[in-house]
């Protein structure tokens, strides 16, 4: 028997063009995507492109958020 996913739906709070920081990409920008879990949750992340559809947003959005999902929440002993 398999447990079903979870869905989340997360909110995007900013799609913004800034300037690239890479040296290599000096002079070009990128577009910076916010978005938002839950209260506690805001992750923000960078690509290296401008004039991004929203099915492309959301599907970098769904991307970033499952390589965090496994450690959003994880305990760690010190």
């Amino acid at each position: 028997m398999s447990v079903p996913k979870e869905k989340k739906t997360v909110e995007v709070l900013s799609v913004a063009e800034v300037p690239a920081i890479e040296p290599a990409r000096l002079g070009q920008f990128d577009t910076q995507i916010t978005y938002r879990v839950d209260p506690l949750h805001v992750f923000s992340f960078r690509v290296p492109q401008t004039n991004l559809s929203a099915q492309q947003i959301a599907d970098y959005v769904k991307k970033d958020y499952a390589k965090r999902k496994g450690i959003v929440g994880m305990q760690v002993e010190v």
